[in-house]
């Protein structure tokens, strides 16, 4: 068993039953519980309140987003702080509730938005390169054939006709996610990373579990790269809400391209040849941009580091 209890402890407070459980073993556990709850759980709801087709009627979309938005706040984001606090665990320490370091706030909501061109470029040429495999060609097709389909099926979910349906869109996808995941993933998850691993590799592991979490191994990879960032800001800012915001900016800036152009991304899958070029500089332009943003902020925390060890001395 993986729990191990300090039982004269655990008698005298009557809490935190898991205080001593294995932090990693813990994240493994309490994700494969918000797992069942968010998919499974949440997903008898909505079948049972809409049926399978959730399109067909306007009244059927307002439930599925209301039942979405429930969902991610009763299965991902309660979770989160029930099992923290079973740990024992402070929940503005667990949580970083705290005001962001100003300066890498801002640096963090700039690298948000100059990452986005190089996530669209990985995406455009990652499914070219697949797609021109000449082995495992049909299987990596059919895959992907199931995943747009039920990216089609969501489509609709998350179109708007109406700036105010809009907004409803907002907080369903963007805000409510930026929220929920953030407290689960920058919250729970990293804080038990940082009991048994360093800074880099509790940023890392937590940034790769949020991208599986998701279930999308076509977007593994800039999800991963999200999340890894996501994570920093947030260790670096000291602040969940630097996350919570560059989150939600992310989040936003999809549901702003559904909305203008009926899709989530902002390069074409067929981009002209004489436009190539173009698009890969600004991607490039976009990767370094990002780059200097991180080392910006390592070079911000290393100063305030330094700085408090010469007050201390």
């Amino acid at each position: 068993m993986f729990i191990v209890l300090n039982t004269s402890e655990n008698q005298i407070s009557g809490k935190a039953p898991f205080l001593n459980a294995n932090p990693i073993v813990y994240i493994f556990v309490v994700l494969a519980v918000v797992f069942f709850l968010y998919q499974f759980i949440g997903g008898v709801i909505q079948y049972l309140a809409v049926g399978i087709d959730f399109s067909s009627t306007t009244g059927k979309l307002a439930a599925t987003r209301i039942i979405i938005t429930f969902s991610q706040f009763a299965f991902i984001l309660a979770p989160a702080i029930f099992f923290s606090l079973l740990q024992g665990d402070k929940i503005k320490d667990t949580f970083r509730l705290k005001p962001p370091k100003p300066s890498v706030f801002v640096l963090s909501v700039i690298g948000i938005f100059t990452v986005q061109p190089f996530i669209q470029l990985y995406m455009y040429f990652q499914n070219k390169i697949i797609f021109s495999l000449p082995f495992a060609n049909e299987f990596l097709k059919s895959m992907k054939e199931l995943f747009d389909s039920l990216e089609a099926s969501t489509l609709r979910l998350v179109t708007a006709y109406s700036v105010s349906e809009f907004l409803v869109i907002v907080l369903v996808i963007a805000i409510t996610p930026a929220i929920c995941e953030e407290f689960l993933f920058r919250g729970f998850v990293l804080s038990n990373f940082e009991k048994k691993s360093k800074e880099a590799a509790a940023i890392f592991f937590s940034g790769l579990l949020f991208a599986m979490f998701h279930f999308h191994p076509f977007n593994l990879i800039p999800l991963t790269l999200l999340g890894i960032f996501l994570s920093f800001i947030a260790y670096h800012s000291g602040s969940i809400l630097t996350a919570i915001v560059c989150h939600f900016i992310n989040n936003f800036i999809s549901a702003l391209a559904v909305f203008l152009y009926g899709k989530d991304e902002f390069i074409s899958k067929d981009i002209p040849a004489d436009e190539v070029s173009q698009v890969v500089t600004m991607g490039i332009v976009s990767l370094v941009l990002f780059a200097l943003v991180v080392f910006a902020i390592l070079k911000l925390s290393a100063t305030r580091k330094v700085n408090r060890l010469q007050i201390i001395e």
